[in-house]
């Protein structure tokens, strides 16, 4: 593997555990979840359906750097719905441009259930792929880079959804007042890789900046675990911005801008098929840890893998 390969592997293998050290350096809260919040069931996120779609601008510590799109989309037999949510970037690192692109898709059931999700994170050639399936009582999942493969498990308490398609939804479907809170079962794909009872929080009604002009818009905290993250939206449940740890932040932009800079952006999602029979090592070994397994821990055993390459 040459220099240049080797730093653009190192990169993309570092990019979610890098993440998932700011998240716990910069939001590890005091509190735990709040005993005031309303528990919600994922189908109660359908009620009175309409298809949503999110058009943001990235940017990382002030620098306009690509765009952020999320759709989610009620199948068009109604036997459930399709998620998908992309981060694309050029960035200028290794003494060159390159391309940076993630990638989450999720199949959810009419009871908007998690079915089946893949993540795929390239830079340039350079690639990493998470694939997970849910039978509602078991969470199988199995992580792929330079020709490694680690596959692991966990146990279900009761049914997830996901977390980038209930984040909007929460705040479109049930009424905003400040100290309002909801949770509710869900695997996080994207950002910190687990599974767990996400709540989502009305904090504050703030003013803020929004394309040279100040509007006023209802601050939400998502809490999952360790994992927190800020989004503000309107009083009719559109989001304007969001930020992240790290001087991670996004911002409404129009579709128009955003598809001009990222040609297919938006095209349909593309979901693996898969069954249990695919998670190899995942099922029949009854004794743990195979069988409760965190996703993060096998990506940290897959990094300490030598490479077939």
């Amino acid at each position: 593997m040459n220099v240049r390969r080797a730093a653009i592997s190192t990169a993309i293998t570092a990019f979610w555990l890098v993440m998932m050290g700011l998240l716990l350096r910069d939001h590890v809260l005091p509190r735990r979840g709040s005993s005031d919040a309303i528990d919600l069931t994922p189908d109660q996120l359908t009620e009175e359906w309409r298809d949503y779609e999110e058009w943001m601008k990235l940017t990382i510590a002030g620098k306009s750097d690509g765009v952020s799109y999320t759709s989610i989309r009620r199948r068009t037999d109604r036997s459930g719905f399709v998620a998908c949510n992309r981060i694309w970037l050029d960035l200028d690192v290794f003494g060159g441009r390159h391309t940076f692109r993630l990638e989450m898709a999720a199949s959810l059931d009419s009871l908007f259930r998690l079915d089946r999700a893949a993540a795929d994170l390239r830079l340039d050639d350079s690639r990493m792929s998470f694939v997970a399936l849910s039978n509602n009582i078991r969470f199988y999942y199995r992580w792929e880079f330079e020709g490694r493969t680690q596959a692991g498990a966990q146990k279900l308490e009761r049914p997830i959804s996901l977390l980038e398609a209930v984040r909007p939804l929460v705040a479109r479907r049930f009424e905003l007042e400040v100290g309002r809170a909801y949770r509710l079962p869900v695997l996080d794909s994207t950002w910190s890789l687990r599974e767990g009872t996400a709540e989502v929080r009305v904090e504050a009604l703030d003013r803020i900046a929004l394309g040279g002009r100040s509007v006023e818009a209802f601050r939400l905290v998502t809490q999952l675990g360790s994992f927190s993250s800020t989004t503000w939206v309107s009083a009719g449940g559109e989001v304007l911005r969001r930020e992240f740890p790290g001087a991670i932040a996004m911002e409404r932009v129009d579709p128009k801008t955003a598809r001009e800079r990222f040609e297919g952006i938006d095209a349909p999602a593309v979901i693996p098929n898969v069954s249990i029979a695919d998670f190899h090592g995942a099922d029949g070994q009854t004794a743990p840890p195979d069988d409760n397994v965190a996703p993060v821990n096998r990506l940290i055993e897959l990094f300490r893998q030598p490479s077939e390459k």
